[in-house]
């Protein structure tokens, strides 16, 4: 099994390294960001310390900051089963 877990923090980014399932949630207001609702307890999310409230930037060093949910849970479908993810934190 590959491990997951791994997490970088760049001031208010963070990357991090997730196997699927990732283990979040995520949702997104009308021409909001895409932003974690929810994490689910001892997943591989939960493991790299991704928090809800944090804000999904980038999918794969690809931005999605402009991109609908459904495009970005499509992209996330079908990227590599351990895949890099940018989030945005506002501690």
């Amino acid at each position: 099994m590959v491990s997951s877990g791994f997490s970088f923090s760049d001031g208010e980014q963070i990357l991090i390294s997730l196997q699927k399932p990732m283990g979040i949630l995520l949702e997104q207001e009308p021409q909001g960001p895409i932003t974690v609702t929810d994490v689910s307890q001892g997943g591989s999310a939960d493991s790299a310390g991704v928090k809800v409230g944090d804000v999904l930037l980038a999918v794969q060093n690809a931005s999605v900051e402009n991109a609908d949910l459904e495009e970005v849970l499509a992209f996330i479908g079908n990227a590599p089963r351990v895949m890099n993810l940018r989030f945005l934190r506002n501690d």
